[in-house]
């Protein structure tokens, strides 16, 4: 490649790298500075940019399943983030959020079991374990109050 244009192409990557500074949600801008990367050789980066904008897509992706009350297409691509990379803390935080945003207490604990494996002294997962089990008690518990039968007398 000439030396003119791999020069003006870098002075592209500069200004997409100011837009993205600027403007970090617009995908597009990580796209276009990733075809860039790739143009001149740079191929790390070019990746690093499209796993960046992909990974925001899945978010977009989760946000209108939740509008749409899609709760099993959420868990389906939390789970299949987690199978991609099982010591990934982050992939398991945050569906353990999204179980605990539905109710799946249950789920929740286990993910907090699974990070706790790959990291065993995390003082808040320890806490949001504690938590969750404690809520799960209280939620299993009868009634301390036990409800008469009412009798109707005809």
């Amino acid at each position: 490649m000439p030396q003119n244009i791999q020069t003006q192409i870098k002075e592209e990557i500069r200004e997409f790298t100011k837009l993205i500074k600027k403007y970090p949600h617009i995908l597009e801008l990580y796209i276009g500075r990733a075809v860039l990367y790739a143009k001149i050789g740079e191929y790390k980066k070019a990746v690093k940019d499209y796993e960046t904008a992909h990974e925001d897509y899945i978010y977009d992706i989760i946000a209108v399943c939740l509008r749409h009350n899609l709760s099993g297409e959420i868990e389906r691509i939390y789970t299949q983030k987690l199978n991609k990379d099982k010591n990934n803390i982050v992939n398991y935080m945050s569906r353990l959020r999204f179980y605990m945003t539905i109710g799946e207490h249950e789920k929740a604990l286990a993910d907090c079991e699974s990070i706790l494996r790959i990291s065993p002294s995390s003082k808040f997962i320890l806490k949001m374990k504690k938590a969750i089990t404690k809520e799960l008690k209280t939620q299993n518990k009868p009634s301390s109050q036990v409800q008469r039968p009412k009798i109707l007398l005809t």
